[in-house]
């Protein structure tokens, strides 16, 4: 009952104060102000006239009000230039392009960028923790305020100024760059745009309401790391020729045989059914070439959760890394199942990869475990493989004995709090630390910095 209350509190007063950021002038919050001042001082009617003033006021604000309710007439086109991604923490400045359909001119305007509404459902409120909320006091735990307002922020992504236009002129074009940072990777969903115009009296605005849904993909910081050579080799891939999309090998000519049901038409040689009238199709060498498996553990509680971001950046570095244009990644993590996608190679570029881990969410209920057996069927074809692990337990040490039993190189990444406790940790299941190197957060951001 107690959060049922709170949720329903919070939403009505972000709805009232959103209404009131696009709706009140600065002078209308000042008019506002001196109607509640002159009521609270000039309450004794008869030892004071501060209720003279408050009437004044009150007239004001209740004729500007009534104004503000009907929309100013205004046929405009309007158009955002986005960029295709945005890297999250970075400063970014996109053009919205206004032309004024209207048969006068349109002066004193101000733009306001609308979301999507940002505000999470009740479910999510009491599901979906704030970092680093297990060191507020029992308070703040209880009454959820700073766990709403972290999903506000984080849902909206950015947060936009409105900005004053100049002078429209009939049927002329304005560019109006506007200035962002988006503080968190995902997607920034634009609703619509909303033109105001203050009333006749300056206190409140009246407004006009663009539809024009977008969004926008912020991708994960790459946060650079060193990661030595493996001495990867390239494998045999059966049907290696459609995934090579004809790059390489695949182009070395071998033979002829007959035409049969299903063989694509690109590889007919045309010259000898020219001459014999029959379909003759064209065989090539099959593919080999280079895959490498990034693993990524997304077995992360609250506590964790900064060092989670960091192992998602490490992974995108990983993958903007990719240069060699016969290769292959695949990238695996494991949710409420298994989940496997491939780039490079006749597979696309690595942007449809990177996407998915601007999506990607760490899962309190996962476990790493989940993808030894897609491991176990892929690893004949992999050649090396990147682990990132947030922690050391006995599943991560299954997925390295994967690794070792096929004689596979691997590097693997733990990030940890405490650096020597995790070392003890590993050593309690691994002779060495060859090929495994932990970092932990003071040191990431140091280093980070140096970068």
């Amino acid at each position: 009952m107690l959060a049922r209350f709170l949720y329903k509190s919070y939403t009505i007063f972000y709805a009232v104060s959103y209404w009131r950021k696009q709706h009140v002038t600065p002078a209308g919050a000042m008019m506002v102000g001196i109607v509640f001042l002159s009521g609270l001082f000039g309450f004794n009617i008869l030892k004071t006239s501060l209720y003279q003033m408050m009437s004044l006021a009150i007239c004001f604000v209740v004729f500007s009000f009534i104004a503000s309710l009907f929309p100013f007439r205004f046929q405009t086109r309007v158009k955002r230039h986005l960029p295709d991604c945005i890297t999250a923490g970075n400063k970014m400045v996109y053009e919205i392009q206004i032309t004024n359909l209207s048969p006068i001119v349109q002066k004193g305007l101000i733009l306001y960028e609308n979301v999507v509404d940002p505000r999470p459902s009740l479910k999510t409120l009491l599901e979906q923790k704030e970092p680093f909320e297990h060191r507020r006091n029992i308070w703040d735990r209880k009454v959820l305020y700073f766990r709403w307002v972290w999903q506000i922020n984080k849902n909206m992504n950015a947060f936009f100024s409105p900005i004053a236009l100049p002078d429209l002129p009939v049927g002329e074009t304005i560019r109006v760059s506007i200035n962002m940072t988006a503080r968190f990777r995902g997607y920034i969903h634009f609703s619509g745009i909303t033109f105001g115009r203050p009333d006749i009296l300056g206190l409140f605005n009246r407004l006009v309401h663009i539809k024009l849904s977008e969004k926008l993909l912020v991708l994960p910081r790459p946060s650079k790391v060193e990661i030595p050579m493996l001495e990867s080799r390239r494998q045999y891939h059966p049907g290696g020729i459609q995934l090579a999309s004809s790059i390489g090998n695949s182009d070395e000519f071998m033979g002829l045989r007959p035409y049969r049901p299903g063989d694509p038409l690109r590889n007919v040689h045309w010259k000898s059914f020219a001459k014999t009238n029959e379909l003759v199709i064209k065989e090539f060498e099959d593919e080999f070439f280079q895959r490498q498996a990034l693993v990524l553990d997304t077995a992360a509680t609250v506590e964790v959760h900064a060092i989670f971001e960091e192992a998602v950046s490490i992974a995108s570095y990983c993958i903007s890394s990719i240069k060699t244009p016969d290769s292959v990644m695949d990238l695996m993590f494991a949710g409420n199942q298994a989940y496997s996608f491939s780039s490079g190679r006749g597979l696309g570029n690595t942007d449809k990869m990177l996407e998915i881990l601007a999506c990607v969410e760490a899962c309190e209920d996962s476990n790493i475990r989940g993808m030894v057996p897609t491991l176990q069927e892929k690893i004949t074809s992999f050649s090396s493989a990147i682990c990132i692990f947030l922690d050391w337990k006995s599943s991560h040490k299954q997925i390295v004995d994967i690794f070792e039993q096929a004689a596979l190189p691997s590097y693997i990444i733990v990030l940890a709090k405490d650096k020597s406790k995790m070392t003890q940790k590993i050593l309690k299941d691994m002779k060495t630390l060859k090929g495994i190197k932990i970092i932990t957060c003071a040191q990431f951001q140091k280093e980070s910095k140096k970068k």
